[in-house]
């Protein structure tokens, strides 16, 4: 669950507490703080929130931001601490209950984590977010048929929130249930067609259900809207290999190259295509 926990927390919509009180000049610098981690910037993003924190050292959204920043950055415990010092004061801070529990359970501490999601579902019981950290909890104590409830709970909530939707199904694909999977990426997908981690994961529920063509697509599309997704072009260059390797054992020489030059369009240096294409020669 690792992995999926820590898209958890950084997928979560960060300004979805609702308004804040604050000043204009903190909100610009809070909105650039998002624009630069949006940007995969942390430290651009620490910057701009300290600047935000040095005009009013008692915003609570801020110290959110900056405890949301370094758990991104992997400094859990320093979020833990800046969270715990927003809850001393406001300890039914609804952002802060649900970044600590994110946090928690990135941090190995499923049992803290459900405490925290407990006290926001107390305050918030259609909190769709918080339904599904209670299920990734379970999950992570390998408690899955417990997990059933709250994940249906937070299916039923999520609504028009994309991010929810796209967190949903990389939860299902790790259970290994593609198909639910799918039908929240797709559902993620509709309401923001330009999610790229949203079109990588839906490619790889895709191939998990056999259907390789829409994988291709899915990830050609995440490609086209961020050509630096890694993830996205280990993934095609995986699929265009097995096609190759299809190709060749079927005696098909031609759809072969054709197929490995393709794979050296996304990847020029990729040695599976140009050892291939060597030995043809």
């Amino acid at each position: 669950m690792t992995r999926a926990l820590a898209f958890f927390m950084l997928s979560l919509t960060l300004f979805s507490a609702g308004p804040v009180r604050a000043e204009q000049d903190d909100m610009n610098l809070l909105f650039t703080a998002q624009e630069w981690q949006a940007k995969g910037n942390l430290e651009a993003a620490r910057r701009a929130v300290q600047e935000a924190l040095a005009l009013e050292p008692q915003n609570a959204f801020a110290r959110i931001r900056l405890a949301q920043i370094d758990a991104a950055s992997g400094q859990l415990q320093a979020a833990l601490g800046g969270l715990s010092e927003v809850l001393r004061f406001d300890p039914d801070n609804l952002l802060a209950l649900l970044w600590r529990a994110h946090v928690s359970l990135a941090d190995g501490k499923p049992a803290d984590a459900a405490a925290s999601y407990g006290r926001v579902l107390e305050l918030d019981p259609a909190n769709g977010w918080a339904n599904l950290g209670v299920a990734a909890c379970l999950l992570a104590q390998g408690q899955a048929k417990q997990a059933v409830a709250p994940l249906s709970k937070a299916q039923g909530l999520a609504g028009e929130d994309a991010d929810l939707h796209l967190a949903l199904g990389d939860t299902f694909l790790r259970m290994g249930l593609p198909a639910n999977a799918r039908m929240e990426l797709e559902r993620s997908l509709e309401l923001n067609p330009r999610g790229v981690r949203t079109l990588v994961l839906a490619g790889e529920a895709y191939l998990k259900m056999g259907l390789e063509g829409l994988a291709m697509n899915a990830w050609r599309q995440a490609l086209a809207l961020d050509p630096a997704c890694d993830p996205a072009r280990f993934d095609l260059l995986f699929a265009l290999g097995r096609q190759a390797g299809r190709a060749m054992a079927e005696d098909r020489q031609d759809e072969a190259v054709r197929t490995w030059r393709t794979m050296l369009s996304y990847d020029p240096l990729n040695p599976e295509a140009l050892g291939a294409l060597r030995g043809l020669k």
